[in-house]
């Protein structure tokens, strides 16, 4: 039984009336990663390229770590994202915060493994929802003009260019090709769709790819693959190298959305007694996307059981967290393990960091090779090896 399927079943006590906990209860990603490692990515700098950015307590509090914010949009540098959150700013202030969140608005508990680490936020997504290949080379190009300045050592991209190229002259592979070859480590997330081939900068040679793991929110040893996009680069490299968790994963909810006051308020319910429930249910209903007929009715378990339906159809795992899946987040996940080995040994090079992450890799047994390369990262077992790495 997974962990999901047990919290469905849970039962609190009182006064004799029972009521479901219907919350999700997402492990953490230092939980289903298993670090054992002190390493905080303290004095690494991760330059997230994606969709959009707003200002988060995760990066923020208690002391910023937001280095710079470049929209490649406007063409407009500033030291910080926007407060308001705009539809294209989800994506990218999740995979941020996956990568180096601190976990503030969960007491720590939803914290990245380099919750130390410093950020440069890239806006890519323009008001239409486009993302064109000539936008993120632009964002690349800004990182490398500013990577000395901002102390950029990782380029997480958790998006990818229009055109199925995997020459080596398509511009966002000749970027990513350039910044290895500066020092920077670049990880580029797969793709969610295995019948699709790989866009660029999944299939650049020297990004480390990242597909999916499906580790079933669980600790039990039952995990398989993610539906990720794999394939070979014009080289004949494997793609991805590596896989990490890509479902179940804690994300922050965006604060003042109406997603954020409808989560607050179901979780509120939700945790109440049956009396303080229906005491409380006319104050909060308008702040969510419950029927109002249920106002009229007496009947506990019909209200629970909305309640319920409204927290698993948002995802939502707390009043300022919910569940999220992709590739996207995966590769953020590897990027913080990064972040993790260079703050123990930073003389290593990209090539170096992809060599210790594939050969600490653990295999999954009895799935193919192809979709999870040399399988999946060894978080604890990558820091410990490049503590000691010789060049």
């Amino acid at each position: 039984m997974s962990t999901f399927e047990s919290a469905s079943v849970i039962k609190k006590q009182d006064s004799a009336r029972a009521y479901a906990i219907s919350l999700f209860p997402a492990l953490s990603i230092p939980t289903r990663m298993r670090s054992e490692t002190h390493y905080s990515g303290k004095g690494v700098c991760i330059a997230m390229i994606d969709s959009g950015f707003v200002q988060h307590p995760d990066l923020t509090k208690p002391e910023n770590r937001i280095v710079r914010y470049y929209d490649a949009v406007k063409k407009e540098e500033s030291d910080l994202p926007p407060e308001k959150p705009e539809f294209y700013s989800w994506h990218g202030t999740m995979t941020a915060c996956t990568a180096a969140g601190n976990g503030t608005l969960s007491r720590k508990l939803y914290s990245s493994l380099a919750y130390n680490a410093n950020v440069v936020l890239v806006r890519t997504m323009d008001d239409k929802g486009s993302i064109p290949t000539t936008r993120i080379a632009h964002a690349l190009e800004w990182c490398l003009q500013h990577a000395h300045k901002y102390g950029i050592n990782i380029i997480n991209l958790s998006v990818y260019a229009d055109e199925m190229d995997t020459s080596l002259e398509h511009p966002v592979t000749k970027l990513v090709e350039e910044a290895s070859r500066r020092g920077i480590v670049v990880v580029a997330a797969s793709g969610n769709n295995p019948r699709v081939p790989l866009y660029p900068p999944a299939c650049s040679p020297s990004a480390i790819t990242v597909g999916g793991l499906d580790d079933k929110n669980s600790m039990l040893e039952d995990d398989g693959l993610y539906h990720s996009s794999f394939g070979r680069t014009i080289e004949g490299l494997v793609k991805p190298e590596v896989i990490a968790p890509a479902i179940w994963l804690p994300a922050p909810i965006l604060p003042g959305t109406p997603t954020h006051e409808e989560a607050a308020a179901l979780s509120a319910l939700d945790s109440m007694l049956d009396d303080m429930m229906m005491k409380t249910l006319p104050l909060l209903i308008t702040k969510t996307n419950l029927p109002l007929e249920l106002l009229r009715s007496g009947n506990v378990e019909e209200i629970r059981g909305k309640i319920s339906e409204r927290l698993t159809a948002e995802k939502i795992i707390s009043p300022n967290y919910k569940h999220v899946d992709g590739t996207s987040f995966a590769a953020p996940i590897v990027c913080s393990v990064i972040a993790q080995m260079l703050e123990a040994n930073d003389r290593l090079t990209p090539a170096k960091i992809k060599e210790i992450l594939t050969t600490t890799a653990k295999p999954l047994e009895n799935y193919p090779s192809e979709p999870q390369g040399f399988g999946v990262v060894q978080a604890t077992a990558a820091v410990e090896a490049a503590a000691v790495a010789t060049l």
